[in-house]
């Protein structure tokens, strides 16, 4: 395994030389949560249950979650970070970490047994990997139903009890959250939902997505861009209104792989960028910006290791990823 520099990796881009004064504009903001990010790039999985399968078999697939593996391969690549479903509400039936919360609203069990979040991020900080979460805590659009209109009464207060209880157990070992499709709700309500996120962690790094292609700043409490995207998009500026510009995009053909992914495993991966496309962005735009980027990565399965022996990611994306991190540490 390649030896990694785990101190530098989570260093920021405040070492810079340059002392000229950015616009107002283009300065992080004096929270400045997201100064981890910058200028470093991550990994994301649409992981998620069948969304014909019972909790039992989503109990099964989490349980066999090889999580020390797939933070190995992290580590090798020198990714900074991991962002991770927590459940993606429009396609998923589960969430992968248990909520008192939420089952007793919901009034059946409907998350897993396992913590899976908080054994990634015990895998992943020691070796100098942030985690982070994603979510969609939305009234509309989720697949299970039940969990929806249990959820909806008060809105957004149940889900901000829900959000609570996960940001307080995980404390400081989840460093920040994605928050999916902020684009139907209004601000005051992504405001609370906000300070729920940040409950067990004043610092964790958060983001609304506004929709599709809504690249810059979307509400006064993200610390970074959302930045949903599905081309190699460079934006202008480091930041945007104090959020640190970041790019979330896909490497496969959609995201979680294909739009016939299932439970977040892709069954014919494709590669949406050459390797040159994609070593080109992270360097000339995200390195050389002090931006971040984030890229969304289909498993192959949950059991074992990521390239090419049979494991999590298939090996034509591992292979890319490392041709990337190869290109970021010249």
């Amino acid at each position: 395994m390649k030896q990694q520099n785990h101190k530098n990796r989570l260093t920021t881009s405040e070492n810079r030389t340059d002392q000229t004064p950015a616009p107002a504009h283009d300065r992080p903001a004096d929270t400045n949560r997201a100064a981890w990010m910058a200028g470093g790039w991550g990994v994301m999985h649409h992981y998620r249950s069948d969304a014909s399968g019972s909790l039992e078999s989503f109990n099964e697939q989490t349980e066999r979650f090889d999580v020390d593996a797939l933070a190995g391969q992290l580590d090798e690549l020198g990714a900074r970070w991991l962002l991770f479903c927590l459940c993606h509400n429009a396609t998923s039936l589960y969430w992968c970490s248990p909520n008192e919360t939420l089952d007793r609203y919901a009034g059946e069990p409907v998350c897993t047994r396992r913590d899976l979040i908080a054994d990634l991020a015990a895998a992943c900080n020691p070796r100098g990997i942030r985690v982070m979460a994603y979510v969609w805590p939305w009234v509309a659009e989720q697949a299970n139903r039940k969990a929806q209109d249990a959820l909806a009464p008060d809105y957004p207060t149940r889900w901000c009890e829900v959000l609570e209880e996960y940001s307080r157990r995980w404390a400081d070992s989840v460093s920040g959250w994605w928050v999916d499709g902020a684009g139907v709700d209004p601000e005051p309500n992504l405001a609370r939902l906000a300070a729920g996120l940040r409950a067990g962690n004043p610092s964790a790094a958060v983001a609304f997505n506004g929709g599709w292609g809504k690249l810059g700043k979307y509400v006064p409490d993200d610390d970074y861009c959302a930045g949903e995207h599905l081309q190699l998009k460079e934006c202008p500026g480091r930041y945007d209104d104090g959020a640190l510009r970041h790019i979330l995009i896909p490497i496969g053909g959609y995201w979680g792989g294909s739009r016939d992914s299932v439970g977040g495993v892709c069954p014919d991966p494709i590669t949406r960028f050459t390797d040159d496309e994609l070593k080109a962005f992270v360097v000339d735009w995200v390195v050389r910006n002090q931006a971040a980027v984030t890229l969304d990565v289909p498993f192959e399965s949950y059991k074992g290791t990521i390239g090419g022996l049979g494991g999590v990611v298939p090996e034509m994306y591992y292979r890319q990823l490392d041709a990337v991190a190869a290109a970021v540490r010249r």
